[in-house]
């Protein structure tokens, strides 16, 4: 608890003027800057490296060949399950002519 009390600086200002709003989510009393962090923090270790991770661009090429192997498989499910569809049978119209009925002789 003693972490959630400690000064703070703000990720955007870079002011010591951070407080817990609420469980993760932290404010900026100057610049108003509302982010969520850690529970007792504002910043947590697996936050930390996934910032460094992003800023080396390793998460975004990731995430580029994520996408484009999904669109991929989109496209190849696409074309396998391209079916047309039957034309209903609607009733019979005005305009089509009734069947011819085969009439037997009489006898």
């Amino acid at each position: 608890m003693t972490e959630m009390r400690a000064p703070h600086e703000c990720p955007q200002c870079h002011i010591v003027a951070v407080s817990r709003l609420s469980i993760g989510i932290w404010l900026c009393g100057r610049c108003g800057f509302k982010f969520a962090g850690g529970a007792y923090a504002p910043t947590t270790k697996l936050g930390q490296i996934a910032e460094r991770a992003s800023r080396a661009g390793v998460a975004s090429s990731l995430l580029a060949e994520q996408k484009a192997e999904k669109a991929r498989e989109v496209e190849a499910k696409a074309k396998t399950a391209k079916r047309r569809r039957r034309k209903v049978k609607s009733e019979k119209t005005a305009t089509e002519k009734p069947p011819e009925e085969k009439s037997e002789p009489d006898e």
